[in-house]
């Protein structure tokens, strides 16, 4: 019988055979016709990202608009350049990087054509007393060339106002409001839920301020972190409040007065918040948004619309920054590696500090021989204790090259922040770094009752009398118990000796300041777990100083990206429809899990954490 699809084994191929494989060719054109087009197209936006021929041009006069959105970070999430991408509106970005704002103002200080420097707060959600910090030094210097800086706002949040003293003038809108708060330490704590729900957390800790899963395991503060937070608290308001108070030619007392005594000012002023910030000298002056573009139209001039004439700081930094191409080719070089976020293992992307991708960045800076020094520029509470260890090692391997290694804290550097900061060879901190928690700690839950209340038992054997491991369906055996808690007093006995080395310090001496205790830079001084205090640029310095170079160039040095990420770092600034949704194609528009949620499901052997939970810093 004639087989159907090959009918004639003379006359070609069947009538279906012929019909399927005319299909399958259209098919294969499209799909190479597509793949060329989306081709074209990408290398139609590389060419238009890359090209300079769009760089703005700036104004023979006028106005730096500092305007920084959401929160100013030493390194930006890998997720919130695509997310603009995908965003169809034109939001300004949700992060705001500390060096692109310190690099704008410094420009600005040398660039006679920027006559003042305009501080919009607005869209700022926080930065904190430390960056903050670092910003008022650069604004210092802008001002001592005799021009002004402004700030204006609708209202000012306490870390918006914060940044606004730097300002010789605050101007606010007449419905807006300083809200001046303090800082306050509070959390959820969820034993009675547990307890309802019959579920057990087994919390094993080596350090008594050591307080991260407190909230696990207790219904209130423990007295040990209501102590240490405490101070700290007070400590780093007290600086806060000194610098507004300097700033603004206020009395001391002055801004407890206004936070502690709110209700009563606005009462007395029938709740007008502008009035009662006007009469405690809060702000300068009173003004619509009108007013305001007209009296900086007054300072700077007009532009062809009639508004002030002004340069955003983004815009700006297009126009003035270097290409870098053959820029410092023949000088040694400072290196620069920024470690931001909660310590996970692995390989992680910018936002959080994976053990494997920080290590590769140290040894391959080891690896540069343009590279004469390293800076390590910290700002982290900490994570799991394998992945900090996995970066102490290569920090060592580095230290073996001969060249020197400064570690740099910005706003938090404690716990696991504090393990791979103590190999340095020094240590520079800011006086409000939130550092220390030395200390470590891990967590074991077991719901075993809460499935036995709804019916759900676990039985088996094993052949040993730890086999199976801990299981949360299981009780914790005492055995396993065991395990873990000289398993995490280990870790922390490791820790200990970790700072013995690194700092040249009794290991007695070191654990009389450790057992969890966070510290202020300042504290952190006195207690030797640092050096110096100082800024990043500070620490860059002193690098250099070891290293013994008078002239050189300063590198930052980015962790490594796969393609997609770097196509869509070059494409940032192109904001077409057709890049988003290639962005969404491609799959590099993720949403980033919490860092928390991923550290607490991370497989470190045995699960020591080096978190400190005092230490968001305010």
């Amino acid at each position: 019988m004639p087989d159907p699809i090959d009918s004639s084994r003379e006359g070609g191929p069947g009538l279906l055979r012929r019909i399927f494989g005319g299909l399958w060719g259209a098919v294969t054109w499209v799909r190479i016709a597509l793949a060329n087009i989306v081709f074209i197209v990408f290398a139609l936006l590389i060419f238009g990202a890359l090209s300079h021929d769009s760089l703005p041009q700036l104004p023979e006069r006028g106005a730096l608009v500092l305007n920084p959105s959401g929160d100013i970070v030493e390194q930006l999430d890998f997720v919130d350049p695509v997310a603009q991408l995908l965003d169809g509106a034109d939001h300004p970005p949700p992060q705001t990087l500390l060096a692109d704002v310190l690099d704008a103002i410094h420009h600005a200080t040398e660039d006679k054509r920027i006559e003042a420097i305009v501080l919009a707060t607005d869209a700022l959600s926080g930065a904190g007393i430390t960056k903050t910090r670092d910003i008022a030094t650069a604004l210092e210097a802008f001002r001592a060339t005799g021009r002004k800086v402004i700030a204006v706002g609708d209202a000012y949040s306490q870390d918006q106002y914060l940044l606004a003293v730097q300002a010789d003038e605050i101007w606010m809108h007449p419905m807006g409001f300083v809200e001046l708060t303090g800082y306050g330490g509070y959390q959820s704590y969820f034993r009675g839920l547990f307890d309802k729900l019959k579920i057990d957390v087994h919390v094993f800790r080596s350090g008594t301020f050591k307080s991260a899963f407190e909230p696990l395991e207790r219904s209130d503060m423990s007295e040990a972190s209501r102590l240490e937070t405490g101070e700290l608290l007070q400590e780093i308001w007290s600086a806060a409040t000194g610098m507004m108070t300097q700033r603004r030619q206020l009395p001391p007392e002055s801004v407890d007065h206004y936070a502690n005594s709110l209700g009563e000012i606005l009462g007395r002023h029938k709740g007008d918040a502008a009035a009662a910030a006007m009469e405690h000298g809060l702000i300068d002056a009173i003004k619509s948004r009108t007013e305001m573009d007209e009296a900086l139209a007054e300072l700077v001039g007009t532009d062809d619309d009639g508004r002030f004439t002004r340069t955003g700081f983004r815009e700006y930094l297009r126009a003035v920054r270097p290409l870098g191409i053959g820029d410092g080719a023949d000088k040694p070089v400072v290196g620069l590696i920024v470690a931001s976020g909660t310590i996970l293992d692995g390989e992680q992307p910018p936002g959080s500090i994976g053990g494997d991708t920080l290590a590769e960045q140290v040894r391959d800076a080891a690896d540069d021989d343009d590279i004469k020094a390293l800076v390590l520029r910290i700002d982290s509470p900490g994570g799991s204790g394998f992945a900090s260890e996995v970066v102490r090692e290569a920090l060592l391997e580095f230290k073996q090259t001969g060249k020197p290694l400064v570690a740099s804290m910005s706003s938090v550097a404690a716990s696991g922040g504090y393990w791979i900061a103590a190999p340095a060879d020094e240590i520079w901190a800011a006086p409000t770094t939130i550092t220390g928690s030395i200390g470590v700690l891990s967590a074991f839950p077991s719901v075993s009752r809460a499935l036995g209340e709804i019916g759900i038992t676990t039985d088996g054997l094993g052949t040993t009398a730890i086999a199976g491991g801990p299981d949360p369906t299981r009780p914790l055996t005492p055995q396993w118990e065991q395990i873990l808690s000289l398993s995490n007093a280990n870790a922390y006995q490791r820790f200990l000796s970790i700072v013995s080395e690194g700092r040249e310090m009794p290991v007695e001496k070191v654990a009389g300041i450790a057992e969890g205790r966070v510290w202020s830079g300042t504290r952190a001084l006195e207690n030797g777990l640092i050096d110096k205090l100082g800024s990043l640029d500070d620490a860059l310095k002193s690098a250099a100083a070891l290293a013994k170079l008078d002239d050189y160039d300063t590198r930052t040095l980015d962790p490594p990206a796969d393609w997609r990420q770097e196509l869509m770092r070059a494409l940032t600034g192109s904001q077409t429809t057709l890049l988003r949704q290639l962005a969404a194609v491609f799959g590099v528009g993720r949403v980033q899990e919490d860092p928390l949620l991923r550290l607490l499901q991370s497989a470190d052997p045995m699960a020591p954490y080096a978190l400190c939970s005092a230490c968001v810093a305010p």
